[in-house]
Protein backbone atom coordinates (compact mmCIF):
# COMPACT_ATOMS: atom_id res chain seq x y z
CA UNK A 1 0.00 0.00 0.00
CA UNK A 2 1.66 3.43 -1.15
CA UNK A 3 1.62 6.34 1.37
CA UNK A 4 0.36 9.68 -0.03
CA UNK A 5 1.37 12.57 2.22
CA UNK A 6 -0.26 15.87 1.57
CA UNK A 7 2.55 18.43 1.08
CA UNK A 8 2.65 22.05 0.12
CA UNK A 9 5.30 24.35 -1.24
CA UNK A 10 4.88 28.34 -0.97
CA UNK A 11 7.57 30.09 -2.86
CA UNK A 12 6.72 33.04 -5.22
CA UNK A 13 9.44 31.85 -7.86
CA UNK A 14 7.93 28.85 -9.62
CA UNK A 15 11.55 27.70 -10.57
CA UNK A 16 12.29 26.91 -6.56
CA UNK A 17 9.13 25.45 -6.63
CA UNK A 18 9.84 23.04 -9.16
CA UNK A 19 13.70 22.61 -7.83
CA UNK A 20 12.05 21.91 -3.79
CA UNK A 21 9.95 19.55 -5.45
CA UNK A 22 12.23 17.34 -7.21
CA UNK A 23 14.48 17.12 -4.46
CA UNK A 24 11.58 15.98 -2.27
CA UNK A 25 10.41 13.24 -4.64
CA UNK A 26 13.73 11.89 -4.59
CA UNK A 27 13.89 11.58 -1.04
CA UNK A 28 10.58 10.33 -0.76
CA UNK A 29 11.42 8.05 -3.01
CA UNK A 30 14.06 6.19 -0.79
CA UNK A 31 11.62 5.49 2.18
CA UNK A 32 10.14 3.42 -0.37
CA UNK A 33 6.22 3.62 -1.24
CA UNK A 34 5.41 7.07 -0.66
CA UNK A 35 4.26 9.59 -3.51
CA UNK A 36 3.59 12.92 -2.08
CA UNK A 37 0.38 14.64 -3.31
CA UNK A 38 1.28 18.24 -3.55
CA UNK A 39 -0.58 21.39 -3.70
CA UNK A 40 1.44 24.92 -4.72
CA UNK A 41 1.19 28.50 -3.75
CA UNK A 42 2.95 31.72 -4.70
CA UNK A 43 1.87 33.38 -1.77
CA UNK A 44 0.04 33.88 1.50
CA UNK A 45 -3.38 34.19 0.20
CA UNK A 46 -3.13 31.56 -2.59
CA UNK A 47 -1.93 29.24 0.39
CA UNK A 48 -4.37 29.94 3.07
CA UNK A 49 -6.98 29.11 0.09
CA UNK A 50 -5.35 25.37 0.03
CA UNK A 51 -5.91 24.79 3.80
CA UNK A 52 -9.99 25.58 3.41
CA UNK A 53 -9.69 22.24 1.14
CA UNK A 54 -6.67 20.20 2.31
CA UNK A 55 -5.46 19.23 5.45
CA UNK A 56 -1.37 19.57 4.68
CA UNK A 57 1.01 16.88 6.46
CA UNK A 58 3.66 18.94 6.15
CA UNK A 59 5.08 22.19 4.47
CA UNK A 60 7.78 23.76 2.95
CA UNK A 61 7.61 27.63 3.31
CA UNK A 62 10.08 30.10 1.80
CA UNK A 63 10.57 33.11 4.40
CA UNK A 64 10.47 35.90 2.16
CA UNK A 65 8.03 35.97 -0.75
CA UNK A 66 7.08 38.38 -2.99
CA UNK A 67 6.98 42.31 -2.10
CA UNK A 68 8.30 42.56 1.49
CA UNK A 69 5.91 39.79 2.32
CA UNK A 70 7.36 36.37 4.26
CA UNK A 71 5.88 32.93 4.92
CA UNK A 72 5.12 33.56 8.67
CA UNK A 73 1.76 34.33 8.38
CA UNK A 74 1.12 30.94 6.04
CA UNK A 75 3.09 28.87 9.21
CA UNK A 76 0.70 30.73 11.62
CA UNK A 77 -2.09 29.32 9.84
CA UNK A 78 -1.13 26.22 9.17
CA UNK A 79 -0.08 25.87 13.00
CA UNK A 80 -3.23 27.00 14.18
CA UNK A 81 -5.48 24.75 11.77
CA UNK A 82 -3.10 21.19 12.47
CA UNK A 83 -0.40 20.66 15.73
CA UNK A 84 0.96 18.09 14.12
CA UNK A 85 2.01 19.60 10.53
CA UNK A 86 5.17 19.49 10.04
CA UNK A 87 6.30 22.69 9.01
CA UNK A 88 9.72 23.94 7.50
CA UNK A 89 11.00 26.96 6.74
CA UNK A 90 13.48 27.98 4.15
CA UNK A 91 15.89 31.16 2.72
CA UNK A 92 18.14 31.31 0.26
CA UNK A 93 19.19 34.75 2.13
CA UNK A 94 20.39 33.94 5.14
CA UNK A 95 22.18 37.02 5.49
CA UNK A 96 19.61 39.40 4.54
CA UNK A 97 17.46 37.51 7.57
CA UNK A 98 19.79 37.06 10.53
CA UNK A 99 16.50 36.21 13.27
CA UNK A 100 14.82 34.10 10.49
CA UNK A 101 15.23 30.99 12.50
CA UNK A 102 14.18 32.37 15.71
CA UNK A 103 11.17 33.76 14.04
CA UNK A 104 10.06 30.86 11.82
CA UNK A 105 10.09 28.97 15.18
CA UNK A 106 8.02 31.50 17.21
CA UNK A 107 5.48 31.70 14.43
CA UNK A 108 4.84 27.76 14.65
CA UNK A 109 7.76 26.22 12.70
CA UNK A 110 9.74 22.98 13.62
CA UNK A 111 12.46 24.12 12.00
CA UNK A 112 14.27 26.43 9.49
CA UNK A 113 16.70 26.02 6.85
CA UNK A 114 19.02 27.71 4.14
CA UNK A 115 17.85 25.92 1.02
CA UNK A 116 20.28 26.34 -1.14
CA UNK A 117 23.31 25.49 1.03
CA UNK A 118 21.13 22.32 3.05
CA UNK A 119 18.04 21.31 1.33
CA UNK A 120 20.50 18.88 -1.43
CA UNK A 121 20.19 15.06 -2.86
CA UNK A 122 23.16 14.62 -1.45
CA UNK A 123 23.71 14.31 2.43
CA UNK A 124 25.80 17.06 3.90
CA UNK A 125 29.29 15.33 6.26
CA UNK A 126 27.14 16.51 9.27
CA UNK A 127 25.12 14.19 10.76
CA UNK A 128 22.01 13.56 13.85
CA UNK A 129 20.12 16.62 13.99
CA UNK A 130 22.47 18.51 11.53
CA UNK A 131 20.98 16.80 8.47
CA UNK A 132 18.48 18.22 6.34
CA UNK A 133 19.65 16.31 2.72
CA UNK A 134 16.19 15.78 0.87
CA UNK A 135 16.40 12.19 2.56
CA UNK A 136 16.37 12.88 6.32
CA UNK A 137 13.32 15.88 5.74
CA UNK A 138 11.33 12.56 4.20
CA UNK A 139 12.41 11.01 7.43
CA UNK A 140 11.27 13.70 9.65
CA UNK A 141 7.89 14.56 7.98
CA UNK A 142 7.66 10.68 8.30
CA UNK A 143 8.55 10.15 11.75
CA UNK A 144 6.40 13.14 12.65
CA UNK A 145 3.24 11.22 10.72
CA UNK A 146 3.97 7.83 12.28
CA UNK A 147 3.68 9.82 15.78
CA UNK A 148 0.57 10.94 14.69
CA UNK A 149 -0.90 7.46 13.14
CA UNK A 150 -0.93 8.54 10.13
CA UNK A 151 1.64 6.92 7.94
CA UNK A 152 2.20 3.48 6.34
CA UNK A 153 -0.29 1.49 8.62
CA UNK A 154 2.63 2.11 11.82
CA UNK A 155 0.49 2.17 15.26
CA UNK A 156 1.40 3.00 18.66
CA UNK A 157 -1.17 0.99 21.13
CA UNK A 158 -1.18 2.22 24.75
CA UNK A 159 -2.08 -0.98 26.95
CA UNK A 160 -5.95 -0.62 28.42
CA UNK A 161 -3.73 -1.02 32.32
CA UNK A 162 -3.70 1.41 35.07
CA UNK A 163 0.02 1.98 35.00
CA UNK A 164 -0.11 2.76 31.31
CA UNK A 165 -3.06 5.28 31.90
CA UNK A 166 -1.41 6.71 35.07
CA UNK A 167 1.53 7.19 33.07
CA UNK A 168 -0.14 9.14 30.12
CA UNK A 169 -1.22 11.84 32.46
CA UNK A 170 1.89 12.03 34.50
CA UNK A 171 3.99 13.02 31.71
CA UNK A 172 0.73 15.29 30.04
CA UNK A 173 0.99 17.76 33.65
CA UNK A 174 0.53 20.23 33.35
CA UNK A 175 -1.80 20.08 29.75
CA UNK A 176 -0.60 23.40 28.95
CA UNK A 177 -2.23 24.32 25.55
CA UNK A 178 -3.27 21.24 24.86
CA UNK A 179 -5.94 21.15 27.70
CA UNK A 180 -6.07 17.45 28.12
CA UNK A 181 -2.93 15.79 30.36
CA UNK A 182 -3.39 12.46 28.90
CA UNK A 183 -3.80 13.95 25.32
CA UNK A 184 -0.34 15.90 25.71
CA UNK A 185 1.41 13.13 27.50
CA UNK A 186 0.16 9.89 24.62
CA UNK A 187 2.21 12.95 22.40
CA UNK A 188 5.42 12.52 24.53
CA UNK A 189 5.33 8.91 24.44
CA UNK A 190 4.94 8.46 21.03
CA UNK A 191 7.45 10.91 20.40
CA UNK A 192 9.93 8.97 22.56
CA UNK A 193 9.01 5.84 21.38
CA UNK A 194 9.63 6.48 17.88
CA UNK A 195 12.60 8.56 18.62
CA UNK A 196 13.91 5.48 20.29
CA UNK A 197 12.28 1.96 18.27
CA UNK A 198 11.75 3.34 14.99
CA UNK A 199 13.18 1.19 11.71
CA UNK A 200 12.89 2.08 8.28
CA UNK A 201 11.13 -1.39 7.62
CA UNK A 202 8.14 -0.01 10.14
CA UNK A 203 5.25 -0.53 7.54
CA UNK A 204 2.24 -1.90 8.90
CA UNK A 205 3.93 -2.33 12.34
CA UNK A 206 2.11 -2.19 15.42
CA UNK A 207 4.00 -1.18 18.83
CA UNK A 208 1.86 -2.09 22.18
CA UNK A 209 2.87 0.02 25.39
CA UNK A 210 2.96 -1.74 28.36
CA UNK A 211 3.37 -0.75 32.31
CA UNK A 212 6.31 -2.15 34.17
CA UNK A 213 7.17 0.06 36.76
CA UNK A 214 7.89 3.76 38.25
CA UNK A 215 11.06 4.27 38.20
CA UNK A 216 14.11 6.06 39.94
CA UNK A 217 13.60 10.37 40.73
CA UNK A 218 9.20 9.82 39.00
CA UNK A 219 10.76 7.93 35.80
CA UNK A 220 8.53 5.72 33.81
CA UNK A 221 9.48 2.21 32.83
CA UNK A 222 7.45 0.58 29.77
CA UNK A 223 7.81 -2.88 27.97
CA UNK A 224 6.75 -1.97 24.42
CA UNK A 225 5.85 -4.94 22.20
CA UNK A 226 6.83 -4.69 18.63
CA UNK A 227 4.23 -6.70 15.88
CA UNK A 228 5.51 -6.50 12.42
CA UNK A 229 4.29 -8.55 9.06
CA UNK A 230 6.28 -11.68 8.48
CA UNK A 231 8.13 -11.04 11.74
CA UNK A 232 8.70 -12.47 14.98
CA UNK A 233 7.37 -10.62 17.88
CA UNK A 234 10.44 -8.60 19.79
CA UNK A 235 9.64 -6.70 23.33
CA UNK A 236 11.91 -3.90 24.39
CA UNK A 237 12.76 -1.85 27.60
CA UNK A 238 12.09 2.15 27.65
CA UNK A 239 12.29 4.31 30.32
CA UNK A 240 11.22 7.79 29.92
CA UNK A 241 12.14 10.59 32.65
CA UNK A 242 11.95 14.13 32.73
CA UNK A 243 16.02 14.63 33.66
CA UNK A 244 18.08 13.94 30.75
CA UNK A 245 21.16 14.69 33.08
CA UNK A 246 19.75 12.04 35.38
CA UNK A 247 18.81 9.46 32.50
CA UNK A 248 22.43 10.16 31.11
CA UNK A 249 24.00 9.19 34.86
CA UNK A 250 21.66 6.42 34.25
CA UNK A 251 23.22 5.21 31.68
CA UNK A 252 26.63 5.43 32.70
CA UNK A 253 26.03 3.85 35.69
CA UNK A 254 24.55 1.02 33.31
CA UNK A 255 27.46 0.75 31.16
CA UNK A 256 29.85 0.23 34.07
CA UNK A 257 27.34 -2.74 35.64
CA UNK A 258 27.48 -4.33 32.20
CA UNK A 259 31.35 -4.24 32.07
CA UNK A 260 31.23 -5.83 35.86
CA UNK A 261 28.03 -7.85 35.58
CA UNK A 262 28.38 -9.21 31.84
CA UNK A 263 25.97 -9.08 28.73
CA UNK A 264 24.18 -13.25 29.50
CA UNK A 265 22.54 -11.37 32.97
CA UNK A 266 22.26 -7.38 32.33
CA UNK A 267 20.35 -5.70 29.60
CA UNK A 268 22.51 -3.35 28.02
CA UNK A 269 20.61 0.27 27.37
CA UNK A 270 20.84 1.63 23.64
CA UNK A 271 24.02 4.09 23.71
CA UNK A 272 22.04 6.76 22.74
CA UNK A 273 19.93 9.05 25.03
CA UNK A 274 16.80 10.53 23.56
CA UNK A 275 15.02 13.69 23.84
CA UNK A 276 11.53 15.09 23.21
CA UNK A 277 12.67 18.88 22.80
CA UNK A 278 9.10 20.23 23.06
CA UNK A 279 8.69 18.54 26.41
CA UNK A 280 11.95 17.94 27.88
CA UNK A 281 11.37 14.46 28.92
CA UNK A 282 14.37 11.87 27.90
CA UNK A 283 14.35 7.97 27.01
CA UNK A 284 16.77 5.61 27.30
CA UNK A 285 15.77 1.60 25.48
CA UNK A 286 17.15 -1.90 25.30
CA UNK A 287 15.94 -4.94 23.32
CA UNK A 288 14.34 -7.50 25.84
CA UNK A 289 13.87 -10.99 25.46
CA UNK A 290 10.31 -11.57 24.25
CA UNK A 291 9.03 -14.24 27.42
CA UNK A 292 10.80 -12.19 29.89
CA UNK A 293 8.42 -11.09 32.78
CA UNK A 294 9.08 -9.04 36.18
CA UNK A 295 10.35 -11.78 38.91
CA UNK A 296 7.00 -10.53 41.02
CA UNK A 297 4.36 -11.77 37.95
CA UNK A 298 6.61 -14.69 37.83
CA UNK A 299 6.67 -16.16 40.46
CA UNK A 300 3.15 -16.24 40.76
CA UNK A 301 1.86 -17.30 37.58
CA UNK A 302 0.18 -21.10 37.37
CA UNK A 303 2.77 -22.76 36.03
CA UNK A 304 6.14 -21.82 38.27
CA UNK A 305 6.98 -24.05 40.98
CA UNK A 306 8.48 -24.17 44.00
CA UNK A 307 11.53 -26.16 42.62
CA UNK A 308 12.12 -23.54 39.45
CA UNK A 309 11.98 -20.78 42.46
CA UNK A 310 14.28 -22.30 44.02
CA UNK A 311 16.54 -22.89 40.94
CA UNK A 312 16.39 -19.20 40.06
CA UNK A 313 17.29 -17.90 43.08
CA UNK A 314 20.71 -20.23 42.46
CA UNK A 315 21.43 -18.83 39.22
CA UNK A 316 20.72 -15.14 39.99
CA UNK A 317 22.24 -14.73 43.50
CA UNK A 318 24.73 -17.88 43.36
CA UNK A 319 26.16 -17.37 40.05
CA UNK A 320 25.49 -14.01 38.57
CA UNK A 321 25.67 -11.50 41.28
CA UNK A 322 27.93 -13.60 43.62
CA UNK A 323 31.11 -11.65 42.30
CA UNK A 324 30.44 -8.22 43.23
CA UNK A 325 31.01 -9.63 46.48
CA UNK A 326 34.70 -10.79 46.22
CA UNK A 327 36.94 -9.79 48.68
CA UNK A 328 39.25 -7.45 46.92
CA UNK A 329 36.41 -5.14 45.43
CA UNK A 330 35.28 -4.40 49.27
CA UNK A 331 35.74 -1.61 51.06
CA UNK A 332 35.78 -0.89 54.99
CA UNK A 333 32.96 2.51 55.48
CA UNK A 334 32.77 3.99 58.76
CA UNK A 335 30.15 2.29 60.99
CA UNK A 336 28.04 5.28 61.80
CA UNK A 337 28.20 6.49 58.25
CA UNK A 338 25.88 3.08 57.87
CA UNK A 339 23.74 3.64 60.41
CA UNK A 340 22.83 6.98 59.95
CA UNK A 341 19.74 7.32 57.74
CA UNK A 342 19.31 10.42 55.16
CA UNK A 343 16.75 12.96 56.65
CA UNK A 344 14.10 12.41 53.50
CA UNK A 345 13.58 8.71 55.30
CA UNK A 346 13.67 10.09 59.06
CA UNK A 347 11.07 12.18 57.96
CA UNK A 348 9.19 9.05 56.30
CA UNK A 349 9.19 7.08 58.92
CA UNK A 350 8.24 9.61 61.42
CA UNK A 351 5.38 10.32 59.51
CA UNK A 352 4.33 6.16 59.26
CA UNK A 353 4.61 5.73 62.97
CA UNK A 354 2.58 8.74 63.67
CA UNK A 355 -0.18 7.41 61.11
CA UNK A 356 0.21 3.64 62.39
CA UNK A 357 1.19 3.69 66.16
CA UNK A 358 -2.65 3.62 67.09
CA UNK A 359 -3.70 1.09 64.72
CA UNK A 360 -0.60 -0.97 65.33
CA UNK A 361 -1.27 -1.13 69.18
CA UNK A 362 -5.44 -1.42 68.39
CA UNK A 363 -7.02 -4.34 69.36
CA UNK A 364 -8.96 -4.02 65.88
CA UNK A 365 -6.09 -3.52 63.91
CA UNK A 366 -2.48 -5.56 64.58
CA UNK A 367 -3.46 -5.07 68.37
CA UNK A 368 -0.08 -5.41 69.68
CA UNK A 369 0.18 -4.17 73.30
CA UNK A 370 3.72 -2.71 72.99
CA UNK A 371 3.02 -0.67 70.11
CA UNK A 372 4.40 2.03 71.18
CA UNK A 373 7.66 1.29 72.69
CA UNK A 374 8.95 -0.77 69.64
CA UNK A 375 7.61 2.62 67.49
CA UNK A 376 10.12 4.57 69.98
CA UNK A 377 12.72 2.11 69.23
CA UNK A 378 12.25 2.74 66.03
CA UNK A 379 12.42 6.46 66.46
CA UNK A 380 15.37 6.39 68.15
CA UNK A 381 17.61 4.42 65.32
CA UNK A 382 16.43 6.80 62.39
CA UNK A 383 17.84 9.76 64.79
CA UNK A 384 20.82 8.76 66.19
CA UNK A 385 21.44 5.24 64.74
CA UNK A 386 20.76 3.74 68.00
CA UNK A 387 19.83 -0.29 68.74
CA UNK A 388 17.55 -1.00 71.57
CA UNK A 389 19.48 -1.69 74.62
CA UNK A 390 23.09 -0.38 72.86
CA UNK A 391 25.39 2.12 72.56
CA UNK A 392 26.34 3.84 69.39
CA UNK A 393 29.56 2.90 69.54
CA UNK A 394 28.87 -0.72 70.47
CA UNK A 395 28.54 -2.58 67.15
CA UNK A 396 32.58 -1.57 66.02
CA UNK A 397 34.11 0.72 64.14
CA UNK A 398 33.74 -0.38 60.17
CA UNK A 399 31.48 -2.29 58.45
CA UNK A 400 31.96 -3.71 54.81
CA UNK A 401 30.58 -2.28 51.51
CA UNK A 402 31.57 -4.19 48.28
CA UNK A 403 29.91 -3.18 44.67
CA UNK A 404 26.28 -4.17 44.36
CA UNK A 405 23.13 -3.71 41.71
CA UNK A 406 21.68 -1.40 44.64
CA UNK A 407 18.64 -1.32 43.77
CA UNK A 408 17.73 -5.28 43.23
CA UNK A 409 13.35 -5.42 43.63
CA UNK A 410 11.27 -7.79 41.61
CA UNK A 411 9.93 -5.42 39.19
CA UNK A 412 13.82 -5.29 37.87
CA UNK A 413 14.64 -9.08 37.74
CA UNK A 414 13.01 -10.44 34.42
CA UNK A 415 12.56 -14.12 34.50
CA UNK A 416 12.81 -15.77 30.53
CA UNK A 417 11.23 -19.09 30.85
CA UNK A 418 12.42 -21.65 28.25
CA UNK A 419 13.34 -25.25 29.50
CA UNK A 420 14.42 -23.77 32.80
CA UNK A 421 13.45 -20.03 34.55
CA UNK A 422 16.66 -17.78 33.70
CA UNK A 423 17.21 -14.19 35.55
CA UNK A 424 17.77 -11.11 33.76
CA UNK A 425 18.63 -7.63 35.18
CA UNK A 426 17.27 -4.18 33.66
CA UNK A 427 17.82 -0.81 34.78
CA UNK A 428 21.24 -0.55 36.83
CA UNK A 429 20.79 2.81 37.72
CA UNK A 430 21.91 2.72 40.95
CA UNK A 431 25.04 0.71 40.72
CA UNK A 432 27.94 1.31 42.96
CA UNK A 433 29.34 0.91 46.29
CA UNK A 434 26.81 -0.61 48.64
CA UNK A 435 26.22 -2.22 52.10
CA UNK A 436 27.41 -6.17 51.63
CA UNK A 437 23.11 -7.13 52.20
CA UNK A 438 21.74 -4.53 49.98
CA UNK A 439 20.71 -6.10 47.50
CA UNK A 440 19.49 -9.74 49.02
CA UNK A 441 17.60 -7.66 51.98
CA UNK A 442 16.21 -5.43 49.41
CA UNK A 443 14.53 -8.12 47.20
CA UNK A 444 14.06 -10.32 50.22
CA UNK A 445 11.58 -7.12 51.42
CA UNK A 446 9.74 -6.35 48.37
CA UNK A 447 8.93 -10.04 48.28
CA UNK A 448 7.40 -10.17 51.45
CA UNK A 449 5.55 -6.89 51.61
CA UNK A 450 4.47 -6.64 47.37
CA UNK A 451 4.47 -10.25 46.47
CA UNK A 452 3.95 -12.86 49.13
CA UNK A 453 0.07 -11.42 50.22
CA UNK A 454 -1.09 -10.98 46.92
CA UNK A 455 -4.97 -9.04 46.50
CA UNK A 456 -7.35 -9.27 49.57
CA UNK A 457 -5.69 -10.85 51.75
CA UNK A 458 -2.63 -7.99 51.79
CA UNK A 459 -5.43 -5.67 53.03
CA UNK A 460 -6.45 -7.79 55.97
CA UNK A 461 -5.59 -7.19 60.18
CA UNK A 462 -6.20 -10.42 60.59
CA UNK A 463 -3.12 -11.65 58.19
CA UNK A 464 -1.27 -9.18 59.91
CA UNK A 465 0.83 -10.82 62.60
CA UNK A 466 1.28 -13.79 60.76
CA UNK A 467 2.72 -11.64 57.76
CA UNK A 468 4.52 -9.82 60.57
CA UNK A 469 6.19 -13.00 62.31
CA UNK A 470 7.24 -14.32 58.99
CA UNK A 471 9.10 -11.03 57.85
CA UNK A 472 10.70 -11.38 61.39
CA UNK A 473 12.01 -14.76 60.78
CA UNK A 474 14.07 -13.36 57.76
CA UNK A 475 17.13 -15.05 59.41
CA UNK A 476 15.87 -18.51 60.40
CA UNK A 477 18.16 -17.83 63.54
CA UNK A 478 14.36 -17.75 65.74
CA UNK A 479 12.47 -19.17 63.67
CA UNK A 480 12.92 -22.37 61.04
CA UNK A 481 11.83 -22.18 57.35
CA UNK A 482 8.36 -23.95 56.14
CA UNK A 483 9.33 -27.28 54.49
CA UNK A 484 5.73 -28.79 53.39
CA UNK A 485 3.72 -26.71 51.18
CA UNK A 486 5.73 -23.92 49.64
CA UNK A 487 4.56 -21.77 47.26
CA UNK A 488 6.92 -20.56 44.84
CA UNK A 489 7.59 -17.44 46.22
CA UNK A 490 8.08 -18.39 49.62
CA UNK A 491 10.73 -21.15 48.08
CA UNK A 492 12.41 -18.24 46.93
CA UNK A 493 12.65 -16.69 50.46
CA UNK A 494 13.46 -19.23 52.04
CA UNK A 495 16.25 -20.51 49.86
CA UNK A 496 17.80 -17.26 49.53
CA UNK A 497 17.75 -16.81 53.84
CA UNK A 498 19.42 -20.62 53.77
CA UNK A 499 21.89 -19.64 51.48
CA UNK A 500 23.02 -16.27 52.32
CA UNK A 501 26.23 -17.33 53.72
CA UNK A 502 27.26 -18.62 50.42
CA UNK A 503 26.01 -16.16 48.02
CA UNK A 504 27.44 -13.11 49.95
CA UNK A 505 30.83 -15.28 50.87
CA UNK A 506 30.34 -14.27 54.51
CA UNK A 507 32.58 -16.97 55.62
CA UNK A 508 35.31 -14.49 53.84
CA UNK A 509 33.74 -11.53 55.30
CA UNK A 510 34.94 -11.46 58.77
CA UNK A 511 36.66 -14.42 61.66
CA UNK A 512 33.37 -14.12 63.06
CA UNK A 513 29.77 -15.21 62.35
CA UNK A 514 28.45 -12.50 65.18
CA UNK A 515 30.33 -9.61 62.86
CA UNK A 516 27.91 -10.13 59.89
CA UNK A 517 25.04 -11.16 61.77
CA UNK A 518 23.86 -8.06 63.57
CA UNK A 519 24.50 -6.30 59.65
CA UNK A 520 22.25 -8.68 58.13
CA UNK A 521 19.21 -7.55 60.94
CA UNK A 522 20.08 -4.48 60.47
CA UNK A 523 20.34 -4.01 57.03
CA UNK A 524 16.62 -5.75 56.63
CA UNK A 525 15.06 -3.04 59.63
CA UNK A 526 16.38 -0.70 57.25
CA UNK A 527 14.54 -1.97 53.86
CA UNK A 528 11.34 -2.57 56.12
CA UNK A 529 11.82 1.57 57.07
CA UNK A 530 12.43 2.49 53.66
CA UNK A 531 9.60 0.25 51.92
CA UNK A 532 7.05 0.43 54.79
CA UNK A 533 7.05 4.36 55.08
CA UNK A 534 6.31 4.77 51.22
CA UNK A 535 3.83 6.44 50.75
CA UNK A 536 0.73 4.53 49.02
CA UNK A 537 1.54 1.46 50.84
CA UNK A 538 -1.37 -0.10 52.56
CA UNK A 539 -1.80 0.77 56.19
CA UNK A 540 -1.75 -3.06 56.83
CA UNK A 541 1.59 -3.99 55.03
CA UNK A 542 2.84 -0.70 56.57
CA UNK A 543 2.01 -1.78 60.18
CA UNK A 544 3.91 -5.53 58.86
CA UNK A 545 7.19 -3.47 57.94
CA UNK A 546 7.36 -1.21 61.08
CA UNK A 547 7.03 -4.51 63.12
CA UNK A 548 9.24 -6.65 61.36
CA UNK A 549 11.70 -3.67 61.55
CA UNK A 550 11.82 -3.32 65.38
CA UNK A 551 11.84 -6.91 65.59
CA UNK A 552 14.97 -7.01 62.83
CA UNK A 553 16.42 -4.03 65.78
CA UNK A 554 16.02 -6.13 68.87
CA UNK A 555 17.26 -9.39 66.84
CA UNK A 556 20.70 -7.02 66.23
CA UNK A 557 20.96 -6.05 69.55
CA UNK A 558 20.73 -9.42 71.03
CA UNK A 559 23.54 -10.53 68.75
CA UNK A 560 26.01 -8.17 69.70
CA UNK A 561 24.61 -8.36 73.69
CA UNK A 562 25.88 -11.90 73.61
Amino acid sequence: MTTEPRGLIVDNELENIEYVQRVMDFGFSVLGDWRVRWSTAVDPIQAINLMRDEDFDFALIDFELDKGDTGLSVVKELRHRRDDCFILVLTGKSDSYPDFLDDSKHAGADHAIIRTNQLTVTPSAKGGEGKWDATSVARRIRRRMRVSGHADGFKIVFAEEAGVQSMLHSLGEPPGEHVNARKRGELIARTLVIECLEREDDRDTTLTVHHLAAGRSGAHVCKVVRVAPDQGEESFFLKIGLGQAGLAAEKAANETAARVLGSTVLIRLDPELRTDESSGYSAIAAELVNDAVPLNEWLRQPGATADQAVELADDLHGHQLIGLLQPSLRRKVPTGDWLTVSPVLRLRVQDSLAAYTEVWKSEHGAGQADAETKAAALLAFVHDGTLPGTDRDRPGDTVPHARGFGDLHSGNILVQSLSRPRPLLVDASHFGVHHWATDVTRLLVDLVLHVRRPGVESMLWTEVTADAAFASGLCHCTTSPATTDVNPVDAYLNHVVSQRKRYLRLDQLEPREKDWHWQWHVALAREFLRLGSRPGLLPTRAVVAMIAAASHLDHAAEVLRD
